[in-house]
């Protein structure tokens, strides 16, 4: 009687944190996977006369903060929808959309994502592919000509999730080292805690799932890849790409990149390169070549 005691409680305790385990994180899981930033002044730098403030209403209601930066002539030039990554605000990426614009000839729409910046609510998977839509209808509205969707980390899962439903009016998509799923990320960084899960599948919410969704993908798409990416493996984009059914597909190399500095010893072809993707995709888009992207583009030194 006594060893059957001494064998219950052990139990019942194990089972008692195990459900308080799985409760905490059911019920915040979405604090820890999504992520709240307030705007870093010594984020921001200065911007010129072709940051455009633009200001659009998201389905709930709130009030979102985007900027339009435009190139010259920028009504005959490419506009890059840019999806920001975990915590994205705009504010901090002045230099890198100066250079974008500037090196690749290309205008930048982009918002902060929700709960970031001066954008105010609570992020979520469904709700931040609500909140895609909401640039993508203003891009349409405006008579856009030529649009591409640009997803950076996280902001790929938007970025399909967006593009695989709107191909159509999309001439192609760039993905910036993105990621097979929530669930392989969490089995790379969390695999004790997985242990303790009851379900992933059933428990995690937030799924997004781009090696599910890069099998809708038939547009020309650019993978750019760093190879000392620290926070998402590289082998999830050669993993993706292998899985995507587009014809006109292909890959960037950056061999001394990392997860927040793709250009680092970077000799300019990162910008050549996407820009020679984005003319290529356009020509294919108007039907001016037939030809596929492989002959077309080079492949970059790695």
């Amino acid at each position: 009687m006594m060893s059957f005691k001494f064998i219950w409680i052990p139990a019942l305790m194990v089972l008692l944190f195990l459900v308080i385990l799985n409760s905490y994180i059911y019920i915040n899981q979405d604090n820890f996977i999504f992520l709240k930033q307030d705007i870093n002044p010594n984020k921001i730098r200065p911007h010129g006369s072709n940051f455009e403030d633009v200001y659009l209403n998201m389905d709930d209601g709130s009030l979102f903060k985007c900027w339009f930066v435009k190139t010259e002539d920028y009504k005959n030039k490419p506009v890059l929808l840019y999806y920001l990554g975990k915590g994205g605000y705009i504010e901090k990426y002045v230099t890198l959309f100066n250079t974008i614009v500037k090196k690749v000839d290309v205008s930048i729409f982009s918002c902060s994502n929700r709960g970031c910046g001066t954008n105010k609510g609570n992020p979520s998977e469904e709700q931040l592919y609500k909140d895609a839509l909401v640039p993508l209808n203003y891009l349409k509205k405006i008579q856009t000509k030529q649009l591409f969707i640009f997803g950076n980390s996280m902001g790929c899962a938007i970025a399909l999730e967006t593009a695989s439903k709107n191909q159509e009016n999309i001439h192609g998509i760039i993905l910036e080292n993105p990621f097979l799923s929530i669930k392989d990320m969490s089995n790379k960084n969390h695999p004790f805690l997985n242990f303790f899960l009851i379900s992933f599948d059933i428990l995690i919410r937030t799924k997004m799932e781009n090696n599910k969704k890069i099998k809708k993908i038939h547009i020309p798409i650019l993978f750019n890849i760093s190879e000392k990416d620290e926070v998402i493996p590289p082998e999830h984009s050669k993993i993706l790409f292998e899985l995507c059914p587009s014809k006109n597909k292909f890959r960037y190399f950056s061999k001394n990149g990392t997860h927040n500095n793709i250009i680092k010893d970077d000799d300019g072809s990162y910008h050549k390169f996407m820009k020679l993707f984005i003319e290529t995709a356009t020509s294919l888009h108007d039907n001016q070549n037939k030809k596929n992207i492989d002959d077309l583009l080079p492949e970059p030194q790695v």
